[in-house]
C-alpha cells in the first residue's frame, strides 16, 4: 500500500497556496499599473512650450510623468514673449506653459487657449543679485535705497522687457521707486530670465534682476535682497491647453497635481 506523508502533503499545500496569493497580489499590480499606463492609447507625442525659467522643475515633471503614461513629452523653451509670437506664427504646442498671465492671456483672446483650460499653476519672487565676490550689501529694498550709486559704472542685467517677463516685472519694480528713468540706457536686455542671471555669473554686469528660483541655484552669485511683491504684478506662471485632447489634457492635469507639488517646492516655486 502506498504511503502517504501528510506532514509533506500538508507543507506542500501551504507552499503552494502561498505562490498562488503571491502571483495573484502580483497580477493585480500589474493589471492596476498596466490598466492605468495605457489609459491614453498607444504611445504618444506632445509639445510643451515653456518658459525658460522653469526648465529644472518641467524637467523633472516630464521624467515623472514618462514613468507613468505612455507619451514622450518634447519642449520648446523660451522667454514667454519668444513662446507666444511662435505660437501665433505657426507653432503648433500641444500645451503652453508661460512665466506671465500677460502672454497667456494675450493667446487666449486670439483663440489659442482652449476654452476653461487656462490655470495658474505657481508663483515666483524677484531678487537683486551680485557676482558671489561681490563686496555690495543690501539690507532693505525701499524708497531710501540709492540704486544709481550702487550700480556705480556697471549696467544692469535684466530680461528684455519687451518680451521676458522677468524683465516686465523688473522694470515695474524700477518704476515703483521712481529709478528706471534713471538707469534704463544702462541695462543689459537678456533674451531670458536665465541669459540675464547669467551676464552676472560672468561678472558682465555688477548687478542683475531675476527669479528667486534661478538665483538660489546658481553658486556663482549672491541674493542681495527681494524686492517686495507690491512693487510688481504677481509673478504667476500659467498654463493652457493649445490641442484639448487627451494626453494633453493628462498632462496639464499632472503639472497641477498634488503628485507634482513637491517637484514645484523643491525648485523654489509656490504652488496656488
Amino acid at each position: 500500500m502506498l504511503k502517504i506523508n501528510s506532514k509533506r502533503v500538508f507543507s506542500t499545500l501551504i507552499l503552494s497556496g502561498l505562490v498562488w496569493m503571491l502571483f495573484s497580489c502580483g497580477a493585480g499590480d500589474r493589471t492596476e499599473s498596466s490598466s492605468e499606463s495605457t489609459a491614453l492609447g498607444p504611445q504618444q507625442t506632445i509639445m510643451v512650450f515653456a518658459a525658460a525659467s522653469l526648465s529644472d522643475v518641467i524637467s523633472e515633471v516630464i521624467d515623472s510623468f514618462e514613468l507613468k503614461y505612455p507619451v514622450q513629452v518634447q519642449t520648446n523653451l523660451a522667454s514667454s514673449g519668444t513662446l507666444a509670437r511662435q505660437t501665433t506664427q505657426g507653432g503648433e504646442p500641444d500645451l503652453v506653459l508661460l512665466a506671465s498671465t500677460k502672454w497667456a492671456d494675450y493667446l487666449d483672446s486670439l483663440g489659442y487657449i482652449a476654452e476653461g483650460s487656462k490655470i495658474s499653476v505657481a508663483r515666483n519672487e524677484l531678487v537683486l543679485i551680485a557676482p558671489r565676490n561681490s563686496a555690495l550689501e543690501v539690507s532693505l529694498i525701499d524708497s531710501t535705497l540709492d540704486f544709481l550709486s550702487l550700480l556705480g559704472k556697471g549696467r544692469l542685467s535684466i530680461g528684455d522687457p519687451a518680451h521676458v517677463p522677468a524683465g516686465m516685472y523688473a522694470q515695474q519694480a524700477l518704476e515703483y521707486f521712481g529709478w528706471y528713468e534713471g538707469i534704463k540706457g544702462r541695462t543689459l536686455p537678456a533674451r531670458d530670465a536665465r541669459s540675464a542671471l547669467m551676464m552676472v555669473e560672468m561678472e558682465e554686469a555688477p548687478l542683475g534682476i531675476v527669479y528667486r528660483t534661478d538665483a538660489e541655484k546658481s553658486t556663482k552669485i549672491k541674493i542681495l535682497n527681494a524686492f517686495p511683491d507690491n512693487t510688481h504684478e504677481p509673478i504667476v506662471y500659467v498654463s493652457g491647453l493649445c490641442k484639448d485632447n487627451p494626453t494633453s489634457r493628462a498632462f496639464l492635469e499632472y503639472v497641477k497635481s498634488h503628485t507634482t507639488s513637491s517637484i514645484w517646492t523643491k525648485y523654489g516655486f509656490k504652488t496656488n
